[in-house]
C-alpha cells in the first residue's frame, strides 16, 4: 500500500510531504494500485483516480468553492449555517471554534472567546486568539465536534477544517468548511500524525491477528395505551440495564422519559444478535406487564419523539470510507422501506447520512436508520448487511450519495430517484463471498423495496415478534403480612 499527496503546490502540502516520510508526491495515475490511497489537498485540476481510494474527491472539494452555494446546500439538508441577514436579524456570536478533521475524525478543538467573524473571506487559519481545549472540557464541546463532522460529511469530504460559532443559549452555527486549512505549528503536527496513523492502519489491514468483528445494537421504542395515548417508559423502567430508557425527556425535565431502549448483548454472528434481541424483548415484556400497552417503533411513533435503530461495531477500524459504505449499503436500503411521512420529519435531525457516534469501549455506532424492529425480517436483514459490510468494507466501492440532488432525495424520501442506486448496491452485495450464507435473511428486505412497500409503524412490535404479554403474579396480602411479621 502506498499513500500519495495530490496538491496544487500549496505551502501546507509541501510541509506535509517533508514531515510525513511515507507520504509520496502524486505523479501519475498509471502508478496507482487498487490498495493505494490518494490524499487530495485543496483544489487540483487532476481527476480522481478510478482504482485507488481518494480522500477528498474532486467533486466534494468543488462543493466548497462557493461559500454561498455551500451554505444553501447545507441548510437544505438540515445543517444550521451562519450568514449575514439583510434585515439585520443575524444573531451575535459569543464564541468561535476551529475543528481540524482527518478521516472523519476530529483531531483537536480550538476555541476563541473573541466573537467577531469576517465572512467576506474564507476561514482557513487557526489564529493566535484560539487556544486548544480538551474534548471533554464541557458538554458543549461534544456538540461542536458532532456538528463539525456532520458538515464535513454532508459535503462529501474526508478531511479539512470546520469553523463553528456559538450564539446565545448555546446555539451552534457552521461558519465555513475548508478542504485545505493552513498547516503550520500545531495544525501541521496534528495532520502529520493523523496521516501517519492512517498509513499504519492501512498497511496492517487484513492481518490474521485481527479480532473477529462484533456487532451490537440499541433500539428505541415507545409505548401506547388502548386509548392511543403515549405512555412514559419511565413508569416501568430505569435508565440502565439491558431494558432501560433513553435519556430524552419530556420538556427536558430529566425525569419523564418516553423512550424505551433495548440493549442486547453484541455478537460476532448477526443471527445470534437477532436471538439476543428477542430475549431482551421477553425481559421487557416481563417488566411492562400492564394490559393494553403496545410497543411502537419506526421513525416517529409520537411527535416530536424520534426512534432510532443504532448498530454498534467493534473490532473494525473506524474510517470515513466505512461510514460511506454504511450510508450506501445499509442506511439507504433501510430508508427505502421507512414510512416516508414520518421519515422526512425525523431524518434531518436524527438519522442523517453519516450519523455516527464513538463509544467508550472503542467501537462506534451507526445511527442513521430508524427503529427497524417494526419487523423481525427487516431486523435480521439489517444485522446481516451490517455484518457483511463490516467484514468487507475495504472491498466495497462507494458512490457519491452526497451530490446535492441525491442527498436531497434521501432526506425528502424521493425513492424513485434512489432506486437505481439501491439496485446497483444490491448487485455488489450479492458478489460478496459470504452473501449466500445470509441470502435468505437479506433478500426479504430488497423484495419489499422492489415492491415499493414500506413498514407499518402502527403495528404492536410484540405481536410481530411473537412476544407474549406476561403479567406479574399478584402476591397475596396474607403472604405480605406474614413476611412483615417475620421481619
Amino acid at each position: 500500500m502506498a499513500c500519495y499527496l495530490l496538491h496544487a503546490g500549496q505551502s501546507s502540502a509541501q510541509r506535509l510531504l517533508r514531515r510525513v516520510g511515507r507520504l509520496r508526491e502524486y505523479r501519475s495515475v498509471s502508478a496507482l494500485r487498487p490498495e493505494d490511497t490518494v490524499i487530495r489537498w485543496g483544489d487540483s485540476a487532476e481527476s480522481d483516480a478510478p482504482e485507488a481510494r481518494v480522500l477528498n474527491p474532486q467533486n466534494a472539494v468543488a462543493r466548497t468553492r462557493s461559500r454561498s452555494a455551500m451554505v444553501r446546500f447545507l441548510r437544505r439538508v438540515g445543517v444550521r449555517v451562519y450568514s449575514r441577514d439583510r434585515n439585520g436579524d443575524t444573531p451575535s456570536l459569543l464564541r468561535q471554534y476551529r475543528i481540524p478533521i482527518f478521516d472523519l475524525t476530529p483531531l483537536a478543538c480550538f476555541r476563541s472567546d473573541r466573537a467577531p467573524v469576517w465572512l467576506n473571506q474564507r476561514l482557513r487559519n487557526v489564529q493566535a486568539s484560539f487556544r486548544e481545549v480538551p474534548f471533554d472540557e464541557e458538554k458543549l464541546t461534544a456538540r461542536v465536534l458532532q456538528l463539525a463532522c456532520r458538515a464535513l460529511h454532508a459535503v462529501g469530504l474526508d478531511h479539512g477544517m470546520v469553523s463553528i460559532g456559538m450564539a446565545p443559549q448555546g446555539v451552534l452555527y457552521v461558519l465555513d468548511v475548508t478542504p485545505s486549512p493552513v498547516l503550520m505549528g500545531r495544525m501541521l503536527e496534528l495532520f502529520s500524525h493523523a496521516i501517519d496513523q492512517y498509513i499504519d492502519r492501512e498497511e496492517g489491514a487484513g492481518r490474521s491477528t485481527e479480532a473477529p468483528v462484533r456487532i451490537g445494537t440499541d433500539v428505541e421504542l415507545m409505548l401506547r395505551n388502548a386509548a392511543g395515548r403515549m405512555v412514559l417508559a419511565s413508569k416501568f423502567l430505569s435508565r440502565k440495564g439491558r431494558v432501560g430508557c433513553d435519556d430524552r425527556s419530556v420538556q427536558f425535565d430529566g425525569q419523564r422519559l418516553p423512550l424505551m431502549e433495548l440493549r442486547p448483548e453484541p455478537d460476532a454472528d448477526p443471527l445470534r444478535l437477532v436471538a439476543n434481541l428477542h430475549a431482551v424483548m421477553e425481559e421487557a415484556s416481563d417488566r411492562i406487564s400492564r394490559p393494553g400497552i403496545q410497543w411502537l417503533a419506526g421513525s416517529m411513533p409520537f411527535r416530536p419523539y424520534c426512534t432510532g435503530g443504532h448498530i454498534h461495531f467493534s473490532n473494525v477500524p473506524y474510517s470515513s470510507h466505512f461510514v460511506r459504505v454504511l450510508d450506501n449499503y445499509l442506511g439507504l436500503p433501510l430508508m427505502m422501506v421507512e414510512d416516508p411521512k414520518t421519515g422526512r420529519l425525523r431524518r434531518t435531525r436524527y438519522g442523517f447520512l453519516g450519523d455516527v457516534r464513538q463509544k467508550d469501549h472503542g467501537g462506534f455506532e451507526y445511527r442513521t436508520p430508524a427503529s427497524f424492529v417494526v419487523s423481525p425480517e427487516i431486523t435480521a436483514a439489517a444485522f446481516c448487511i451490517a455484518y457483511l459490510v463490516a467484514q468487507h468494507h475495504r472491498d466495497l466501492p462507494v458512490f457519491d450519495l452526497y451530490e446535492e440532488n441525491i442527498q436531497l432525495a434521501f432526506y425528502q424520501a424521493r425513492k424513485d430517484v434512489l432506486l437505481p442506486i439501491v439496485k446497483r448496491n444490491h448487485a455488489i452485495l450479492q458478489e460478496l463471498p459470504e452473501y449466500p450464507r445470509y441470502r435468505e435473511y437479506i433478500e426479504p428486505l430488497f423484495e419489499l423495496i422492489w415492491a415499493g412497500q414500506t413498514w407499518d409503524e402502527s403495528v404492536d412490535v410484540r405481536t410481530v415478534w411473537g412476544i407474549p404479554v406476561r403479567r406479574r403474579k399478584a402476591v397475596p396480602r396474607t403472604a405480605v403480612r406474614r413476611s412483615a411479621a417475620h421481619a
